[in-house]
């Protein structure tokens, strides 16, 4: 009975057979299906695929709705000649880790998705899998736990791994109804006229997390200055949060996930009409899919393996990376996956991709544009997702075509596409911007870093580039977290630390090219009378400078200053960190700095009231320090940087606060790479 032709060591052994036969069966009546041993028994002896459909833990919100989504999957196996197996995938959400300690935690997460659902398929042997959901670190550490698995089967000449992946639903948007707008004309008639401004927009937006994070923001603010008493500011972000607090509002309808959505799918791992979807998809739909990827096992197309969709496609979707806004956490998650399949692939490599494929989606929910609206348009026909991009970036060939999918080489699949519109996706002649807004960085403080302009700053760059900056220095996240949630906190930090000498001289090298009229009556301002002048006309260039947040010190946590009362800083100074910065945060940053500080990088030697010099347009980013001659600067030595007494005393810092981690976490921070190379499994030395 237990037959050793297939070469299945499940088959060839008495006791799986008795363990699994129950799962089977039990996986089938949760999918309304009255099991039947003798043909499950059947089944497994004749070696059917052994398919799993994973989907996120019950706490994480892209899962919400998707439990008839995994019941129809496992009715299209079954009924197609599988075995269905339900596997639950955990993920800690990043959404509700900002902030909080947990946050360091969300990015390695990744990690262990993938270690863990890869030692799920080798032990339990599963031959493909349906995977489920939105979380783009779920999915990349599913994809590349896949991936492995696919490897090391082939290693072994067994069947390839093959798998498809299933995008969770993007509910309906929450708006605030007029009826609860009026709750804030109280508020509204005693607020300056920039913020009216700024309310106003918020409340036209659809009720995102982040935009829930910016109303509750400024109430603080109001608060702060006795614009609002605490009562009433209570009952009003009451009244937001119970508005906010509907599936449509999680991150599975975010403009991220729909970049993140385009992403997998551009590996040729999502089914048509999969990608983006208002619904679940019919029965019939998913069992086509169900056979399709049943047929692959049967007939090893390894062709169509994971490892091999993932080889012949990944500079297609570096080029769908650029040409969809160039999404900062997708360098890691590239480079992640081209770890995988051992192919050379470097941030480096990945930004060149902005200056030959321009961004032809456009996601922004103040202007209505959302991710709802475009699953709308989606579902009415008027694009075709993941197709419409792959067909515009084919037109100039910014891809390659021949590059297969699961259904198909890509020029077979574009032929029915739908042309874009200009609506969500522009064509590359009128695109809607010549650039993502990505590019390297590098000088004596980092040997590379990723630079990201905002949508707003990539025309109207001539206050910010070619300036002099003062950094306002923070060793980790903590402190940071502290100021931003104190109105003006950030800028009270610099303010305390920096010269009267410092903020004159530097105005005179930024906003007047170094010279210096002699009956300048600012030249005899005192520093409080300086430093106002300056806030208020928005002349002050500050930097943000969070070292201690790469991989090898934190786990690189994701850093936003969207969401608090501090949130008007992006219209005076930029972000740096050795660690992540949110896609929300729509000012200019510099992120994934490499060396991190905990590696000895120069970003650990930076003292808040350094200067600090941006050439944006070269990539140029140095710390300089005023010369001999008044009003001009001169660039410190990376040697005279790191020989600063400090430097070697906040490594030992970071090593200190690194201990406040979890253990079983730690034991991962020293055995991943940098920035550069995805913070994948370090190579061992």
């Amino acid at each position: 009975m237990h037959s050793s032709k297939f070469r299945d060591p499940l088959i060839s052994r008495a006791e799986p057979v008795t363990v699994i036969t129950p799962v089977i069966e039990e996986a089938l009546r949760g999918a309304g299906i009255h099991p039947e041993r003798d043909q499950v028994l059947d089944r497994f002896m004749s070696a059917s695929p052994r398919i799993a459909v994973v989907h996120g833990g019950e706490d994480h919100p892209p899962n919400i709705g998707s439990r008839e989504l995994v019941r129809r999957f496992i009715r299209g196996i079954w009924a197609n000649g599988g075995l269905p197996f339900e596997v639950s995938q955990s993920m800690p959400c990043e959404e509700l880790s900002h902030g909080t300690g947990g946050v360091h935690y969300a990015l390695l997460s990744r990690n262990f998705c993938t270690a863990s659902l890869a030692a799920h398929i080798e032990a339990q042997g599963y031959d493909g899998a349906f995977i489920l959901g939105a979380c783009d670190k779920m999915m990349v550490g599913c994809l590349r736990a896949l991936i492995e698995a696919d490897l090391a089967h082939q290693r072994r000449k067994a069947r390839p791994i093959f798998g498809a992946f299933i995008p969770s639903m993007i509910g309906r948007e929450v708006s605030v109804n007029e009826e609860e707008k009026r709750k804030f004309e109280p508020l509204r008639h005693r607020l300056a006229t920039d913020e009216r401004r700024e309310l106003d927009g918020l409340l036209q937006r659809p009720l995102k997390p982040h935009v829930y994070a910016q109303i509750k923001a400024l109430l603080d603010r109001c608060f702060h200055r006795r614009l609002v008493q605490e009562g009433e500011k209570d009952d009003l972000e009451h009244m937001i949060a119970k508005c906010a607090s509907m599936p449509g509002a999680n991150c599975a309808a975010s403009d991220a996930s729909m970049v993140s959505r385009m992403m997998l799918a551009s590996f040729g791992i999502v089914p048509r009409h999969f990608d983006i979807c208002l619904k679940p998809p019919s029965e019939e739909l998913v069992s086509e899919v169900s056979r399709r990827l049943i047929q692959a096992i049967q007939k090893r197309e390894r062709r169509v393996s994971v490892s091999s969709l993932v080889r012949y496609n990944l500079l297609n979707a570096a080029s769908v990376w650029s040409a969809t806004g160039g999404h900062t956490s997708w360098l890691l998650h590239l480079t992640y996956l081209a770890d995988a399949i051992s192919k050379k692939l470097s941030t480096a490599d990945i930004t060149k991709k902005t200056g030959t494929v321009p961004q032809i989606l456009a996601m922004n929910d103040a202007t209505g544009n959302s991710a709802f609206a475009m699953a709308v348009e989606t579902e009415a026909g008027g694009n075709s997702g993941i197709d419409t991009i792959m067909r515009t970036l084919a037109e100039k060939r910014l891809i390659e075509d021949r590059a297969p999918t699961l259904d198909g080489p890509w020029m077979q699949r574009i032929m029915d596409a739908r042309s874009a519109n200009g609506a969500f996706v522009y064509s590359t002649m009128t695109p809607y911007s010549r650039s993502c807004g990505l590019g390297g960085m590098r000088g004596n403080v980092c040997a590379s870093g990723v630079m990201r302009l905002g949508a707003h700053n990539r025309t109207g760059l001539d206050g910010f580039d070619k300036k002099i900056y003062l950094a306002v220095y923070y060793l980790g996240t903590r402190d940071l977290q502290s100021d931003l949630m104190t109105l003006d906190g950030v800028l009270e930090r610099l303010r305390r630390k920096v010269s009267r000498e410092d903020l004159y001289d530097t105005f005179v090298l930024n906003w007047r090219s170094g010279a210096v009229d002699r009956n300048d009556e600012m030249a005899h301002w005192n520093k409080p009378k300086l430093w106002n002048y300056l806030v208020h006309e928005k002349l002050l260039r500050a930097v943000i400078v969070v070292a201690g947040a790469g991989p090898h010190a934190s786990g690189m946590p994701e850093i936003n200053l969207g969401a608090s009362p501090a949130n008007g800083l992006s219209g005076t100074c930029v972000l740096v960190t050795d660690g992540r910065v949110s896609y929300q945060h729509q000012g200019i940053s510099v992120a994934h700095v490499v060396p991190e500080a905990m590696d000895g990088g120069g970003i650990a030697a930076i003292r808040t009231g350094d200067w600090i010099y941006f050439n944006l347009s070269s990539g140029e980013f140095q710390v300089v320090k005023q010369s001999s001659r008044r009003h001009s600067y001169k660039v410190l030595s990376a040697k005279e940087l790191l020989h600063r007494p400090d430097h070697k005393k906040r490594i030992q810092e970071l090593a200190r606060l690194r201990m406040e981690l979890l253990p079983s976490f730690r034991i991962l921070l020293d055995q991943v790479s940098s920035a550069e190379a995805g913070v994948s499994p370090a190579p061992k030395n």
